[in-house]
Protein backbone atom coordinates (compact mmCIF):
# COMPACT_ATOMS: atom_id res chain seq x y z
CA UNK A 1 0.00 0.00 0.00
CA UNK A 2 1.24 3.85 -0.79
CA UNK A 3 -0.10 6.86 -0.50
CA UNK A 4 -0.05 9.85 -3.22
CA UNK A 5 -0.53 13.66 -3.13
CA UNK A 6 0.04 16.30 -4.86
CA UNK A 7 2.06 19.44 -2.82
CA UNK A 8 -0.60 22.31 -3.02
CA UNK A 9 -1.86 24.96 -0.39
CA UNK A 10 -5.12 23.07 0.50
CA UNK A 11 -6.63 19.48 0.75
CA UNK A 12 -10.00 19.44 -1.08
CA UNK A 13 -10.82 16.15 -2.16
CA UNK A 14 -9.89 12.69 -0.49
CA UNK A 15 -10.23 9.58 -2.73
CA UNK A 16 -10.06 5.92 -2.07
CA UNK A 17 -8.91 3.61 -4.40
CA UNK A 18 -9.64 0.15 -3.87
CA UNK A 19 -7.84 -1.29 -7.06
CA UNK A 20 -4.32 0.18 -6.20
CA UNK A 21 -4.82 -0.41 -2.31
CA UNK A 22 -3.59 3.33 -2.00
CA UNK A 23 -5.26 7.13 -1.10
CA UNK A 24 -4.72 9.78 -3.35
CA UNK A 25 -4.99 13.36 -2.26
CA UNK A 26 -5.96 15.84 -5.12
CA UNK A 27 -6.00 19.72 -5.67
CA UNK A 28 -7.15 21.83 -7.88
CA UNK A 29 -4.71 25.08 -7.14
CA UNK A 30 -0.82 23.55 -7.26
CA UNK A 31 1.76 25.79 -6.10
CA UNK A 32 4.22 24.28 -8.52
CA UNK A 33 4.05 22.87 -12.08
CA UNK A 34 5.12 19.33 -11.21
CA UNK A 35 4.16 17.47 -14.49
CA UNK A 36 2.97 14.20 -13.06
CA UNK A 37 6.00 14.38 -9.97
CA UNK A 38 4.45 13.10 -6.95
CA UNK A 39 6.06 12.41 -3.70
CA UNK A 40 4.86 8.39 -2.57
CA UNK A 41 4.91 7.85 1.00
CA UNK A 42 6.15 4.15 2.64
CA UNK A 43 3.75 1.96 4.34
CA UNK A 44 6.18 2.14 7.29
CA UNK A 45 5.12 5.92 8.03
CA UNK A 46 1.57 4.86 7.61
CA UNK A 47 1.84 1.72 9.90
CA UNK A 48 0.12 3.32 12.58
CA UNK A 49 -3.17 3.22 10.33
CA UNK A 50 -3.02 -0.09 9.36
CA UNK A 51 -4.68 -1.12 12.80
CA UNK A 52 -7.71 0.91 11.68
CA UNK A 53 -8.18 -1.06 8.88
CA UNK A 54 -8.50 1.61 6.12
CA UNK A 55 -7.81 0.02 3.19
CA UNK A 56 -10.78 -2.94 3.66
CA UNK A 57 -14.10 -1.13 4.27
CA UNK A 58 -16.44 -3.18 4.57
CA UNK A 59 -20.78 -3.10 3.52
CA UNK A 60 -21.68 -2.48 7.32
CA UNK A 61 -21.97 1.16 8.34
CA UNK A 62 -21.16 2.78 11.59
CA UNK A 63 -24.03 5.46 11.64
CA UNK A 64 -23.03 6.97 15.34
CA UNK A 65 -19.55 6.77 14.16
CA UNK A 66 -17.87 10.43 13.72
CA UNK A 67 -15.45 9.52 10.86
CA UNK A 68 -18.34 8.40 8.56
CA UNK A 69 -17.22 5.24 6.03
CA UNK A 70 -13.52 5.52 7.71
CA UNK A 71 -14.44 3.51 10.63
CA UNK A 72 -17.05 1.55 9.62
CA UNK A 73 -16.05 -1.46 10.24
CA UNK A 74 -14.49 -0.77 13.95
CA UNK A 75 -15.95 -2.99 16.76
CA UNK A 76 -18.15 -0.41 19.15
CA UNK A 77 -19.08 -3.33 21.11
CA UNK A 78 -14.87 -3.17 22.20
CA UNK A 79 -15.29 -0.68 25.13
CA UNK A 80 -18.49 -1.29 26.43
CA UNK A 81 -18.60 -2.66 29.90
CA UNK A 82 -19.85 -6.11 30.00
CA UNK A 83 -22.84 -6.63 32.36
CA UNK A 84 -21.68 -8.46 35.67
CA UNK A 85 -23.44 -12.08 35.35
CA UNK A 86 -24.62 -13.87 38.55
CA UNK A 87 -22.91 -16.37 40.01
CA UNK A 88 -24.90 -19.49 39.62
CA UNK A 89 -23.10 -21.61 41.97
CA UNK A 90 -24.18 -20.16 45.02
CA UNK A 91 -25.74 -22.38 47.01
CA UNK A 92 -28.98 -22.09 49.19
CA UNK A 93 -27.11 -21.94 52.16
CA UNK A 94 -25.20 -19.27 51.41
CA UNK A 95 -28.91 -17.16 50.25
CA UNK A 96 -30.16 -17.67 53.47
CA UNK A 97 -27.48 -16.23 55.15
CA UNK A 98 -27.40 -13.49 52.62
CA UNK A 99 -31.38 -12.79 53.06
CA UNK A 100 -31.09 -13.10 56.84
CA UNK A 101 -28.05 -10.54 56.57
CA UNK A 102 -30.42 -8.36 54.66
CA UNK A 103 -33.56 -8.28 57.15
CA UNK A 104 -31.06 -7.39 59.83
CA UNK A 105 -29.96 -4.45 57.64
CA UNK A 106 -33.34 -3.06 57.76
CA UNK A 107 -34.11 -3.62 61.39
CA UNK A 108 -31.42 -1.19 62.16
CA UNK A 109 -32.11 1.00 59.27
CA UNK A 110 -33.64 4.49 59.85
CA UNK A 111 -37.31 4.35 59.93
CA UNK A 112 -39.20 7.72 58.69
CA UNK A 113 -42.55 8.85 59.98
CA UNK A 114 -45.24 11.40 58.50
CA UNK A 115 -45.71 13.73 60.98
CA UNK A 116 -49.13 13.30 61.33
CA UNK A 117 -48.44 10.07 62.32
CA UNK A 118 -45.37 10.78 65.26
CA UNK A 119 -47.12 10.52 68.54
CA UNK A 120 -44.92 12.52 70.31
CA UNK A 121 -45.15 15.51 68.07
CA UNK A 122 -48.84 15.75 67.92
CA UNK A 123 -48.96 15.41 71.47
CA UNK A 124 -46.18 18.33 72.12
CA UNK A 125 -47.88 20.28 69.46
CA UNK A 126 -51.53 19.28 70.72
CA UNK A 127 -51.29 19.91 74.47
CA UNK A 128 -54.28 19.07 76.50
CA UNK A 129 -55.44 22.13 78.41
CA UNK A 130 -56.21 21.32 82.51
CA UNK A 131 -57.44 23.64 85.19
CA UNK A 132 -55.33 25.35 87.70
CA UNK A 133 -57.48 24.28 90.40
CA UNK A 134 -57.16 20.79 90.35
CA UNK A 135 -53.13 21.09 90.17
CA UNK A 136 -52.24 23.79 92.57
CA UNK A 137 -54.67 23.24 95.58
CA UNK A 138 -54.58 20.67 97.97
CA UNK A 139 -58.12 19.14 98.59
CA UNK A 140 -59.23 21.18 101.15
CA UNK A 141 -58.28 24.45 99.87
CA UNK A 142 -60.03 23.43 96.43
CA UNK A 143 -63.11 22.81 98.41
CA UNK A 144 -62.84 26.09 100.18
CA UNK A 145 -61.97 27.93 96.70
CA UNK A 146 -65.21 26.55 94.94
CA UNK A 147 -67.64 27.02 97.66
CA UNK A 148 -66.35 30.83 97.49
CA UNK A 149 -66.99 31.03 94.29
CA UNK A 150 -70.15 28.85 94.38
CA UNK A 151 -71.85 31.71 97.08
CA UNK A 152 -70.16 34.83 95.65
CA UNK A 153 -69.90 34.18 91.77
CA UNK A 154 -66.11 34.91 91.94
CA UNK A 155 -63.45 34.40 95.01
CA UNK A 156 -63.49 36.97 97.98
CA UNK A 157 -60.46 37.02 100.64
CA UNK A 158 -60.60 36.87 104.40
CA UNK A 159 -64.75 35.69 104.09
CA UNK A 160 -65.63 32.58 106.20
CA UNK A 161 -66.88 29.49 104.77
CA UNK A 162 -69.28 26.88 106.29
CA UNK A 163 -68.79 23.21 104.71
CA UNK A 164 -71.67 20.29 104.70
CA UNK A 165 -70.16 18.86 108.54
CA UNK A 166 -70.30 22.24 109.86
CA UNK A 167 -66.96 22.95 110.25
CA UNK A 168 -65.84 26.74 109.14
CA UNK A 169 -62.92 27.86 107.80
CA UNK A 170 -61.45 31.45 105.93
CA UNK A 171 -59.17 31.37 103.00
CA UNK A 172 -56.64 33.77 102.35
CA UNK A 173 -55.05 34.02 98.97
CA UNK A 174 -52.46 36.69 97.51
CA UNK A 175 -53.05 38.69 94.34
CA UNK A 176 -50.73 36.07 92.07
CA UNK A 177 -52.71 33.06 93.42
CA UNK A 178 -56.12 34.52 92.39
CA UNK A 179 -55.32 35.40 89.11
CA UNK A 180 -53.69 31.77 88.63
CA UNK A 181 -56.36 29.82 89.68
CA UNK A 182 -59.34 32.06 87.73
CA UNK A 183 -60.46 30.11 84.91
CA UNK A 184 -58.03 31.53 81.89
CA UNK A 185 -56.75 30.33 78.72
CA UNK A 186 -53.06 31.00 77.79
CA UNK A 187 -51.84 30.87 73.93
CA UNK A 188 -48.83 30.43 72.31
CA UNK A 189 -47.60 31.32 68.75
CA UNK A 190 -44.76 29.91 66.55
CA UNK A 191 -42.21 32.11 64.64
CA UNK A 192 -43.98 34.75 62.83
CA UNK A 193 -42.82 36.35 60.10
CA UNK A 194 -43.13 40.04 61.46
CA UNK A 195 -42.07 42.91 63.41
CA UNK A 196 -42.91 44.48 67.34
CA UNK A 197 -44.26 47.61 65.68
CA UNK A 198 -46.63 46.29 63.34
CA UNK A 199 -47.86 43.76 65.62
CA UNK A 200 -48.45 46.31 68.84
CA UNK A 201 -51.03 48.14 66.11
CA UNK A 202 -53.40 45.04 65.52
CA UNK A 203 -53.32 43.90 69.33
CA UNK A 204 -54.06 47.35 70.92
CA UNK A 205 -57.31 47.09 68.77
CA UNK A 206 -58.42 43.63 70.79
CA UNK A 207 -57.70 44.84 74.19
CA UNK A 208 -60.51 43.86 76.50
CA UNK A 209 -63.03 42.58 73.37
CA UNK A 210 -64.61 39.35 73.94
CA UNK A 211 -63.24 37.01 71.60
CA UNK A 212 -65.92 36.31 69.16
CA UNK A 213 -66.18 39.86 68.27
CA UNK A 214 -61.97 40.12 68.22
CA UNK A 215 -61.85 37.49 66.09
CA UNK A 216 -64.57 39.00 63.86
CA UNK A 217 -62.33 42.06 63.81
CA UNK A 218 -59.24 40.37 62.42
CA UNK A 219 -61.09 38.99 59.79
CA UNK A 220 -61.93 42.76 58.31
CA UNK A 221 -58.17 43.75 59.06
CA UNK A 222 -55.61 44.80 56.13
CA UNK A 223 -52.83 43.29 58.00
CA UNK A 224 -50.22 40.69 57.54
CA UNK A 225 -50.38 39.17 60.66
CA UNK A 226 -53.97 39.21 61.22
CA UNK A 227 -53.94 36.02 59.82
CA UNK A 228 -51.75 34.34 62.19
CA UNK A 229 -54.02 35.69 64.98
CA UNK A 230 -56.89 34.42 63.51
CA UNK A 231 -56.03 31.03 64.13
CA UNK A 232 -54.68 31.53 68.03
CA UNK A 233 -57.91 32.88 68.88
CA UNK A 234 -60.01 29.97 66.95
CA UNK A 235 -57.47 27.48 68.68
CA UNK A 236 -58.26 29.20 72.16
CA UNK A 237 -62.00 28.99 70.97
CA UNK A 238 -61.65 25.43 70.37
CA UNK A 239 -59.96 24.87 73.45
CA UNK A 240 -62.68 26.68 75.55
CA UNK A 241 -65.34 24.11 74.52
CA UNK A 242 -63.20 20.90 75.67
CA UNK A 243 -62.64 23.20 79.73
CA UNK A 244 -66.49 23.19 79.35
CA UNK A 245 -66.17 27.22 79.49
CA UNK A 246 -68.77 29.56 77.79
CA UNK A 247 -67.33 31.08 75.07
CA UNK A 248 -69.49 33.80 74.94
CA UNK A 249 -68.13 34.81 78.22
CA UNK A 250 -64.09 34.94 77.26
CA UNK A 251 -62.71 38.07 76.70
CA UNK A 252 -59.17 39.03 75.67
CA UNK A 253 -57.61 39.97 79.14
CA UNK A 254 -54.14 40.32 77.90
CA UNK A 255 -51.69 39.96 74.94
CA UNK A 256 -48.03 40.78 74.39
CA UNK A 257 -45.76 40.33 71.90
CA UNK A 258 -42.13 39.66 72.17
CA UNK A 259 -39.16 39.44 69.49
CA UNK A 260 -38.03 35.92 68.11
CA UNK A 261 -33.77 35.31 67.92
CA UNK A 262 -31.92 34.07 65.21
CA UNK A 263 -32.88 37.32 62.80
CA UNK A 264 -32.29 36.47 59.05
CA UNK A 265 -29.84 39.67 57.39
CA UNK A 266 -29.03 39.86 54.22
CA UNK A 267 -27.74 42.12 51.63
CA UNK A 268 -29.21 45.07 50.35
CA UNK A 269 -27.77 46.57 46.81
CA UNK A 270 -28.28 50.22 46.09
CA UNK A 271 -26.73 52.68 43.70
CA UNK A 272 -23.04 53.53 43.27
CA UNK A 273 -21.52 50.74 44.58
CA UNK A 274 -23.17 51.05 48.12
CA UNK A 275 -24.44 48.06 50.16
CA UNK A 276 -26.84 48.10 52.35
CA UNK A 277 -28.02 45.22 55.37
CA UNK A 278 -31.91 44.23 55.51
CA UNK A 279 -33.12 42.16 58.67
CA UNK A 280 -35.83 40.12 58.51
CA UNK A 281 -37.54 39.98 62.06
CA UNK A 282 -39.35 37.40 63.83
CA UNK A 283 -41.99 37.92 66.64
CA UNK A 284 -44.02 35.60 69.01
CA UNK A 285 -47.08 36.09 70.15
CA UNK A 286 -48.32 35.74 73.39
CA UNK A 287 -52.52 35.76 74.27
CA UNK A 288 -54.51 35.67 78.20
CA UNK A 289 -57.93 34.95 77.70
CA UNK A 290 -60.55 35.17 80.72
CA UNK A 291 -64.05 34.80 81.55
CA UNK A 292 -66.12 37.24 82.94
CA UNK A 293 -65.84 35.99 86.69
CA UNK A 294 -62.33 38.24 86.07
CA UNK A 295 -64.64 41.10 85.49
CA UNK A 296 -67.01 40.77 88.33
CA UNK A 297 -64.27 40.33 90.51
CA UNK A 298 -62.29 43.62 89.10
CA UNK A 299 -65.75 45.48 89.89
CA UNK A 300 -66.28 44.48 93.01
CA UNK A 301 -62.41 45.35 94.18
CA UNK A 302 -63.04 48.84 92.60
CA UNK A 303 -66.34 49.56 94.15
CA UNK A 304 -64.90 48.46 97.39
CA UNK A 305 -61.36 50.59 96.54
CA UNK A 306 -63.82 53.89 96.09
CA UNK A 307 -66.11 53.04 99.17
CA UNK A 308 -62.86 52.73 101.71
CA UNK A 309 -61.31 55.89 100.06
CA UNK A 310 -61.10 58.32 102.97
CA UNK A 311 -62.50 61.72 102.36
CA UNK A 312 -60.12 64.73 101.55
CA UNK A 313 -61.22 67.97 103.48
CA UNK A 314 -58.79 70.75 103.23
CA UNK A 315 -60.75 72.74 106.20
CA UNK A 316 -58.77 72.60 109.88
CA UNK A 317 -59.89 71.15 112.86
CA UNK A 318 -60.11 75.46 114.21
CA UNK A 319 -63.83 76.58 114.69
CA UNK A 320 -64.68 78.17 111.46
CA UNK A 321 -65.75 81.18 112.95
CA UNK A 322 -62.41 81.74 115.17
CA UNK A 323 -61.07 84.69 117.03
CA UNK A 324 -61.45 88.25 114.96
CA UNK A 325 -58.62 89.88 113.36
CA UNK A 326 -57.58 93.54 114.19
CA UNK A 327 -58.48 95.04 110.97
CA UNK A 328 -61.34 94.38 108.29
CA UNK A 329 -60.98 92.60 105.57
CA UNK A 330 -62.58 93.66 102.49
Amino acid sequence: MSLKFMTNKSVKKLILNNTNNSIIFKSSNLNNHLNNNSIIINKSFFSSFSKLNLATPTKTTNENSFFGELTSNIDTTKGKLVPKQENKDVTESESKNVSSSSEGSNEDAIKYVLPENDLKLQKHLNQKPYKTVNSLLSPLKRKLYLENIKKNGFFINNEIIKLQDGSKYKLTLKKEEIEALEPSIYLRSFRIKSSVKKTNIVLRALKNLPLKKAITQLHFMHKKISRELVEMLEKGLEDAKLMNYNPNDIYISESWVCTDGRWQRRVECKGRGRTGIITHRYVNVRFLLKTNQTLKRLEFENNKRETNKKVNCNLTKEKIRGPAAGFYKW
